[in-house]
This record gives structure tokens, sequence and C-alpha cells, in this order.
């Protein structure tokens, strides 16, 4: 029996001293003396720790490569710039994100980051280690860098692309409430499906489409929610 006390506190303090060796990166970019050295960095890492990927306890190494468990600086960082480069971050970004990765790709914004990197990629509107929610009103300025009466390059998109966002905006609200109150299990799992398919197609571009697709699914989710309405009434009652 004695024994099997012994495995069992070996296995829970190697299992507890596991993130501690595999997070040299986090260790060594917030130690103080790198806040005066690399500030910059040093600030990343505090972004990226109060990120949605760092709440979801991803490794630095998941998008960066190099070795998170070493603290030989050079083995560290070796290659740690390359996934990140700017014509490599839709695909870094789309080893988890595939079906936005894959809407992307077939855009012309995608073939113009491939040619000459004169488009956005992915982290021009959704951030880096700040990463955080898409607000309508910063899609479109980022649009009007190149999209604009000056250039002459489909001018109306910003104002299009911010009209399309604020009704998505709108369809979350809905969506939460649905998820919550709708009674109607397989509606909410078709409603939610549907979601996650046009927010993935948004990344293609095609607005003209993505637009339609977002006014069918306003509706639908607006008598969704009228449904649930009825539904938590009747649960009260």
């Amino acid at each position: 029996m004695w024994r099997l006390y012994l495995l069992s506190a070996f296995l829970l303090v190697l299992f507890c001293a596991a993130p501690a060796l595999s997070d040299e990166c986090s260790e060594c970019h917030k130690a103080r003396e790198f806040k005066v050295t690399h500030k910059k960095l040093y600030d990343y890492n505090l972004d990226f720790e109060i990120s949605v990927h760092g709440v979801a306890e991803l490794d630095c190494t998941d998008c960066h490569g190099g070795q998170s468990g070493t603290k030989d600086l050079d083995k560290a960082h070796q290659g740690v710039l390359e996934p990140v480069r700017y014509d490599n971050i839709p695909a870094t970004c789309g080893s988890c994100h595939e079906d936005q990765y894959e809407a992307f790709t077939g855009s012309h914004h995608y073939q113009l980051l491939e040619k000459d990197g004169s488009a956005p990629n992915c982290v021009t509107c959704h951030g880096s280690m700040d990463m955080d929610f898409i607000f309508a009103s910063r899609v479109k300025n980022t649009c009007q860098f190149c999209h604009n009466l000056e250039s002459g390059t489909l001018p109306e998109i910003p104002d299009q692309a911010d009209f399309i966002l604020s009704k998505i905006n709108i369809i979350k609200g809905y969506k939460s409430y649905v998820q919550q109150y709708l009674g109607d299990e397989d509606l909410k799992r078709k409603l939610s499906m549907d979601f996650d398919n046009l927010t993935a197609k948004w990344h293609s571009f095609e607005l003209d489409t993505v637009e339609e697709d977002t006014r069918e699914l306003l509706g639908n989710y607006r008598k969704a929610k009228a449904q649930a309405m009825k539904d938590r009434k009747h649960e009260k009652d």
C-alpha cells in the first residue's frame, strides 16, 4: 500500500511540475529585468495571458514554434518569427481555425497577400496577442485603408462590411437568448451551426453573398427568439 502512495505522490508532483517546465517562455518574458530591457515583448506576454488564447491555455510554441521547455535562448527562439511572418499567419491561424482559413484562402485578399503582401491577414482585423471581440467600426476603418474614394477601389466596401458586422453582432445577442431559453434543441443546434458557417464564410469577403445569408439568419433568429420568449413565459407559468 505504501508503494501505491509513493507512486501517487510522485505522479502528482510530476503532473504539477510539468507546466512550469514547459513554460520557460512566460517565465522569462514576465521577469522584472526583462520589462526593463524588452518592454514591448514584456507587454506582449501580459496581453497574451489575458487573451482568449491565453485563457484557453495555449502555449507560445503553438503559434510561434521554438521550444518552451528550455532555458537555452537559441533553442527557445529557433524559427519563432517564421510562423508569424505576414504571409504565413493565415496558415498558422488556420491550424486551429480551419473553416475560416478555407474561406480566406479562396478570397481575392489571399491571392494578393500571397502575391505581394498588399492585403490584410488575420491579425489585421483580429489583433494578435490582445485578440478580442471584433468591433464593426474597427473593421470599417481597416477596410478604408484600401477601399476609399481616393483609390477608387470599391469604396462602398467599408460601409457594407460595417452593415454586415453590425447585423452579426445583433445575431449574437439573439443567439445568447435563444441558447438559454428556447426549448427546441434541434432548432438551437441548427441555428448555432448556421451562425458558425456564416462567420466562417465572412472570411471569403464575398460580401454580397454574406450579406444575403446574414439577413436570412437574422430573420430566423428573430423568429426563434420570439418562440424562446414564449417558452420562457410557459416555464414561469
